[in-house]
């Protein structure tokens, strides 16, 4: 002899299984708003100011300064991927250049101090929030290149006196 719970000839097997599927379909739903969603930056560079200054190079002189961009791309390698970036750190340790954090805590002010003997290495680690909310950190290397400024001689002195000189006197 077979019972049935008494809940399910209140309610129905029916009643309970169409219930359960709800639940289920539910819990799917739920499992894929939690699920990692792919970020849309797949790679990165630091940028820096300058004329034609390629990803992750900078060459400068002795006194000039340039700004250090982190930046990341979209799988094209090529288009920006729009995020936004925050707690970045520089690692950069010559005595060819300084690398300073902006008050912004991403960007860095770079100032050639001394020449150097080649690139040197450098890294930033920073943060991209994408802009669909993917988070990301990152670790990028860079080089940089100071080379020492040779002042151009003085000009050359031809004249070594002086004379005045009279025009012809008119009547």
């Amino acid at each position: 002899m077979s019972r049935k719970h008494p809940t399910l000839e209140f309610i129905g097997e029916n009643k309970v299984l169409e219930v359960l599927e709800h639940i289920l379909h539910e819990l799917r739903e739920i499992r894929l708003e939690l699920a990692p969603k792919p970020r849309l930056s797949t790679s990165s560079a630091v940028q820096f100011t300058g004329d034609n200054m390629p990803n992750n190079a900078l060459s400068l002189n002795v006194g000039q300064t340039s700004t250090a961009s982190p930046v990341t791309f979209l799988a094209d390698g090529v288009t920006p991927s729009g995020a936004t970036y925050s707690a970045a750190t520089y690692t950069f340790s010559d005595p060819s250049a300084t690398v300073v954090l902006n008050p912004d805590g991403v960007t860095a002010l770079v100032t050639g101090v001394a020449a150097s003997t080649g690139p040197v290495s450098g890294s930033v680690s920073f943060t991209a929030t994408d802009t669909d909310s993917a988070v990301s950190t990152w670790t990028q290397a860079f080089t940089i290149t100071t080379s020492s400024i040779t002042p151009p001689p003085p000009p050359s002195q031809l004249s070594q006196s002086s004379a005045l000189t009279f025009s012809t006197p008119t009547p």
